[in-house]
């Protein structure tokens, strides 16, 4: 538990305390990247609770990806807000800024006629994270939200490495990235084009030369693969 956080002990506590009510209608946001049993979004409240049951695996996981908000806010990644944890007998939730928004993919299938300046957005943010060490570890575009900024979430799994462990998990994580086709809708990944456009704008915003060139070395294996 590597924070200290807002800890909430029933769902009524948490509204009271976030926005001065002690209940609020569950409105039901149906997206291709929700999962129904697991996201609840309060109407009109801009708050989404990221629902666990209250079993160890799931606590762990929770406070997992509280910690990692708080990381990656601290060095400039553009994540979802955190508001704090319902830590009760039944659950061990999240509450997080609700951001009114589309993935990535949806774009890449679209074709969307802003798609180069979103994927320079991408760069961004991933040069971020790879500058200060820390990898996704499920990172795809389905995790990416694009909404005039783009947003990094779903950090369960987001991790901070040093030395030879991050330059090998960053080549995984970035041909696992490329690759992504998550989701039963849509299933296409990055082309040579998509890969550069995003690459570049990571280049830019890292300053370690070995980083770089584990990317550049993973991006040229795969522009040879097309």
């Amino acid at each position: 538990m590597k924070y200290k956080h807002c800890v909430y002990v029933s769902e009524s506590e948490a509204l009271k305390e976030l926005l001065g009510v002690s209940e609020l209608k569950i409105e039901r946001i149906y997206r291709p990247y929700h999962h129904e049993n697991r996201v609840r979004v309060y109407a009109d409240s801009g708050i989404v609770k990221k629902k666990r049951h209250s079993g160890h695996q799931s606590i762990v996981k929770t406070y997992r990806e509280a910690n990692s908000h708080i990381d990656l806010n601290r060095i400039g990644v553009t994540v979802p807000k955190l508001f704090g944890i319902l830590h009760s007998e039944e659950e061990c939730s999240l509450f997080l800024e609700y951001i009114d928004s589309l993935p990535l993919t949806w774009y890449i299938v679209k074709n969307d006629p802003n798609l180069h300046h979103h994927l320079k957005l991408v760069g961004t943010e991933l040069g971020k994270m790879f500058e200060h060490g820390f990898l996704h570890g499920d990172l795809t575009s389905y995790h990416i939200l694009v909404n005039g900024k783009v947003h990094i979430f779903d950090l369960e799994t987001t991790r901070k490495y040093n030395g030879d462990e991050f330059f090998n998990r960053l080549a995984i994580e970035w041909e696992g990235f490329i690759n992504s086709t998550q989701g039963r809708r849509w299933k296409i990944p990055f082309n040579k084009e998509q890969e550069e456009i995003v690459f570049e704008s990571v280049r830019e915003n890292i300053t370690t030369r070995p980083t770089i060139k584990v990317l550049e070395k993973v991006v040229m294996k795969n522009n040879n693969s097309f």
